[in-house]
């Protein structure tokens, strides 16, 4: 029901149609602006997208909550190119649907509309949202999370403790860090006495049990496939330092990237309600109170174990860890300083976000037209996808009548290929304990459990890699085989020696098929070596 407040010059304040053609508006335009720019998907789309066609429980990275999603908006979509962006566009609303909807059990609808708006320039909505992945589905795992606890601490009824265990355990699906929500939650139920009390009754075990049914599957799948391994990718992919300063470099440069995460919103953008000096305001209810310290926990919980974890083990900590934890602030902020209440502040706060907004669509309208002319390189979003499967299914059916049934390889360009091929093959994908990889890498292991290079060898496929590599004065630009842009300058490279080791009977095509990058810039092409390994006669 649309919840209708008086304005100071008569009239009504409609909150809900408010809050939903601002945020649908919003998911609408960051479809739109890479559906306009983008020919092809960032690293973590494409995993997603080969992934999730195989329907696993998980990989020895991550659980697969991200993937089935996407998998199921493929089907929908019949594998349109905005898939992606759709899924983004679905945990965005969801995230600040969560956000709303708590907020406007503790301020009144002006006050919860501008705190939930102040969030929409958020760097991991806007520009960062054409990267659906894990961090994106955990975003709003987390924040519907906090909510449905948030209902059953204020409630103390059963539907609202097994909504809590329901999103907890698709959470952990997610990613596993929402583990550090579970424990804030716990935290602030002992520390609080009229929520320990909870604890002598049904309501939070029906929570624990759903939540631990809902993930088990995914615990055997770990113990059965090496738990391990798991844990020795994540700690692969810190980066680490000797010495001492690194105790205290690496905790500042998370403090100081998570500033720049909320600098823009939600701090600057509740400047026109909470002023320039802001003051601390007494809290008036219970109720405030108790939600003022829950924001707080579980806010500054994760925060500082992220911190310590920094500290402890000098470890750079990705910025991405910290996207979930802010959604709240501008909540908090509201709640716990002086603020004004009025229409014109509500207009006012309405356009700075506004404005705040289009200056991120503006960042993102520049990074994808005008940065191949100032680097003279291209990204991975001018990747010519399309293309690629369009020259790997002519190339297959010229020679072979069956469809082909793997890609392989360097798995980028196998993932590309094979999410824009007519028939979609399987993507026979490798990893490497500190890489996540090429089936050349000395390390590499299968990341899914679908396929083998027996499988490949039996079946037929497609094997590619690129066929040029950066020139040593441009090698800087890049980091192992994640190649996050082609050099302007680049050296031909022989047939790499595990196409034949691993896929005895494949022929390496002599001509390199070269795709020009969908730029305006003038960059050099995109060079593909390409293999075919013919189905045995024999299946």
């Amino acid at each position: 029901m649309d919840v209708k407040i008086e304005k100071q010059g008569g009239g009504q304040f409609r909150a809900t149609w408010w809050f939903w053609t601002v945020v649908l508006s919003f998911a609408g335009l960051w479809v739109l602006l890479p559906l306009l720019l983008h020919s092809g998907y960032k690293p973590d789309v494409i995993e997603s997208q080969l992934i999730g066609k195989e329907w696993v429980l998980a990989t020895r990275k991550h659980p697969m909550l991200p993937a089935w999603i996407l998998e199921l908006i493929n089907i929908l979509t019949d594998r349109s190119f905005a898939a992606p962006y759709i899924a983004s566009a679905l945990c965005t609303g969801v995230t600040l649907c969560a956000v709303w909807r708590l907020a406007r059990k503790v301020l009144s609808e002006r006050l919860a509309l501008i705190g939930t708006f102040a969030m929409l320039p958020f760097w991991s909505i806007t520009v960062e949202s054409i990267q659906f992945n894990h961090n994106t589905t955990l975003m709003a795992c987390w924040t519907l999370t906090m909510l449905m606890f948030y209902n059953a601490f204020q409630t103390n009824k059963k539907r609202w403790w097994i909504a809590a265990g329901l999103t907890l355990g698709l959470g952990f699906h997610a990613k596993y860090t929402i583990i550090l929500l579970a424990v804030a939650v716990l935290l602030y139920s002992l520390w609080i006495p009229r929520f320990r009390q909870y604890w002598k009754e049904t309501g939070p075990w029906l929570t624990v049990s759903l939540s631990f049914a809902i993930f088990l599957p995914h615990l055997i799948w770990l113990y059965q496939t090496g738990f391990l391994e798991t844990v020795t990718y994540a700690l692969g992919r810190q980066k680490s330092q000797s010495g001492i300063m690194p105790h205290v470099l690496f905790p500042t440069e998370w403090v100081v990237c998570q500033f720049g995460l909320i600098l823009l919103s939600p701090l600057l953008l509740l400047i026109p309600c909470l002023g320039r000096k802001w003051k601390l305001r007494t809290l008036q209810s219970e109720t405030e109170k108790e939600t003022v310290q829950y924001l707080l926990c579980c806010i500054v919980f994760p925060f500082f174990v992220f911190l310590l974890f920094a500290a402890v083990f000098k470890s750079s900590v990705s910025a991405a860890h910290g996207f979930t934890l802010w959604f709240f602030l501008g909540v908090y902020l509201l709640l716990r300083f002086q603020r004004q209440d009025s229409a014109d502040v509500f207009r006012r706060s309405f356009r700075w976000s506004f404005f705040a907004v289009l200056v991120m669509a503006v960042v993102f309208i520049l990074q994808a037209v005008a940065s191949p002319y100032l680097t003279g390189t291209a990204r991975r979003f001018h990747f010519p996808m399309r293309e690629l499967g369009v020259e790997c299914d002519r190339i297959w059916s010229s020679r072979f009548e069956t469809p082909c049934s793997y890609t392989s390889g360097e798995w980028v360009y196998a993932g590309n290929a094979a999410y824009t091929m007519k028939d979609r093959p399987s993507v026979h994908f490798y990893c490497g304990l500190h890489v996540r990889g090429n089936i050349g890498d000395p390390e590499a292991v299968p990341t899914g459990t679908w396929s083998t290079d027996g499988d490949v060898n039996q079946r037929g496929g497609i094997i590619l890699w690129q066929a040029s590599r950066p020139s040593e004065s441009n090698s800087k630009l890049f980091s192992g085989f994640r190649w996050k842009q082609e050099a302007s300058e680049s050296l031909d490279m022989p047939v790499p020696d595990w196409v034949h080791d691993r896929f005895p009977n494949a022929e390496v095509l002599p001509e390199v098929l070269e795709l020009p990058y969908k730029t305006w810039a003038d960059i050099p092409p995109l060079r593909i070596g390409i293999a075919l390994v013919p189905p045995s006669k024999n299946p």
